[in-house]
């Protein structure tokens, strides 16, 4: 177990699932700073846009470009259109003038050491020449026929974001993020007497207060809360994947600061304020290369369903991993209400950094190049597992709202039943394939097992206590 500071003890660090990231300043990219790497956006209707894109320093590369086409789209949200992931009529393509793929030489969140050549590369991976790669027609989650099903949805649900904060105020997000109905805000009073002060969209655990805005630095929360519920129909912007209101995302910041970690206090805490509160689906786009029982049981001791990023390879010599040889936490988890989840290209490949398990891995979901909201009223596009994750949360929460009378194991069952099939990805996931909303929303709930989660076996939760100490909590037991 971990020890204090003072005693030799040992932090955990929970590091974010992801592999890169680009920001693209869609509303003002003629003010952005220098670039690490340049982005043309080729508009359907006329002239090339070029953005400057950045890297938030999580990028170390040389000069690219990378292109990418607006596509058609049915909703008429400014940007919706080069959402692939919804809707891939595989125009979207990728020339990189180097010909290769640039990657973090180690996974976000850890120190780079100082050997670390300046333009750590990977070779593309998958169909196609090395310089283009182009788009698979239909590599998409097929929204449309989930949309069509789902009309205005059913049961509101309630998904806990544990992540590196959300910025609750972007225009893309009025009306998708949780409020504390028992909570009045700013008065400095635990109105609900669940032992938070005005914990009005949720709590901070990485600073131990009720601001869950995200660093300035990082959009990687924010991302995930535009993928899962961006209001869609507005004009502006993106479409998240759930329509109509119904899900509400609960901002629940564990992650924080210039390496965007966080520990495994605020992770349980996090998780046990979720459930406390009335969260359903909780995602985790955060990994861990060592297990922690304290997580493994508030994971294990939850009636939530758990969506969880698989987690990133470190460097050109270890890209992906197999899981299921080496573990990643807490995707590695044999617990029941876990899905676990890789990243697929839009090509229909698995993306060469996402880590891969044939049973430690439930399925794949589209997680490279995914657009989506930042901080600032902003879009950007970011990769990794970190981006895949929140589809399948978004789409266990459209399952779960859509059908009265299933539980959250049956959303599961559902999610995995339903996986469409790629040669990809046969050997690399449990279901050898990927998420596939519109077939989710199609499912014949009759078929079901009636399976329920196995809570045979679990020991209590330890105690925890937190010991705010600069900007993070240490495990005490």
């Amino acid at each position: 177990m971990p020890e204090n500071s003072g005693g030799g003890m040992k932090r955990r660090t929970i590091v974010i699932s992801l592999m890169f990231l680009l920001g693209m300043q869609i509303t003002a990219c003629a003010n952005r700073p220098g670039p690490a790497a340049e982005m043309a956006a080729v508009l359907a209707d006329g002239p090339t846009a070029v953005c400057r894109a950045e890297s938030y320093g999580l990028l170390d590369a040389g000069p690219q470009e990378y292109f990418y086409r607006i596509q058609g789209a049915s909703t008429n949200d400014a940007l919706s259109g080069d959402q692939w992931a919804l809707s891939n009529d595989g125009s979207f393509r990728i020339d990189e003038s180097d010909e290769r793929f640039p990657v973090l030489s180690v996974p976000f969140g850890q120190a780079e050491p100082e050997s670390r050549p300046q333009n750590d590369v990977i070779a593309a991976a998958g169909s196609g020449s090395a310089s283009q790669i182009m788009a698979a027609v239909g590599i998409d989650i097929n929204i449309e026929t989930a949309w069509n099903l789902f009309g205005s949805g059913g049961r509101d649900v309630v998904v806990a974001l544990i992540d590196t904060g959300v910025d609750y105020s972007h225009e893309d997000l009025a009306g998708a993020i949780w409020v504390n109905p028992g909570e009045i805000p700013g008065n400095g009073i635990d109105d609900d007497g669940n032992g938070y002060i005005d914990d009005v969209f949720g709590w901070n655990f990485y600073d131990n207060n009720n601001n869950v805005l995200p660093d300035a630095e990082d959009g990687h929360g924010t991302h995930g809360a535009g993928t899962i519920g961006a209001v869609s129909n507005n004009g502006i912007g993106i479409s998240g994947i759930v329509p109509g209101g119904r899900v509400k995302i609960m901002v629940l910041k564990a992650l924080g600061g210039s390496e965007g970690g966080g520990k495994s206090t605020g992770l349980v805490e996090a998780i046990r304020y979720a459930e406390a509160n009335g969260a359903v689906i909780c995602n985790l786009s955060l990994s861990s290369d060592e297990s922690d029982p304290a997580v493994y049981q508030a994971i294990g001791n939850s009636d939530m369903l758990f969506v969880v990023s698989a987690g990133n390879g470190s460097d050109q010599i270890n890209p992906g991993r197999d899981i299921d040889i080496q573990p990643s936490y807490p995707a590695s988890y044999s617990l029941d209400n876990i899905i676990s989840v890789a990243n697929l290209r839009f090509d229909g490949n698995l993306y060469p950094g996402s880590n891969y398990g044939a049973s430690g891995v439930d399925l794949a979901a589209p997680g490279t190049f995914i657009l989506s909201t930042i901080p600032g009223n902003s879009y950007g596009y970011m990769t990794g597992t970190s981006m895949a994750a929140p589809m399948v949360t978004a789409a266990a929460a459209m399952v779960y709202s859509h059908y009265p009378d299933i539980t959250l194991a049956d959303v599961k069952e559902i999610l995995l039943s339903t996986a469409r099939p790629l040669n990809s990805l046969a050997g690399r996931t449990l279901t050898g394939g990927m998420l596939d909303a519109g077939a989710a929303l199609s499912f014949d709930t009759g078929r079901l097992s009636g399976m329920r989660w196995s809570r045979i076996g679990y020991a209590p939760e330890m105690e925890i206590h937190l010991d705010n100490q600069g900007s993070g909590s240490y495990l005490v037991v």
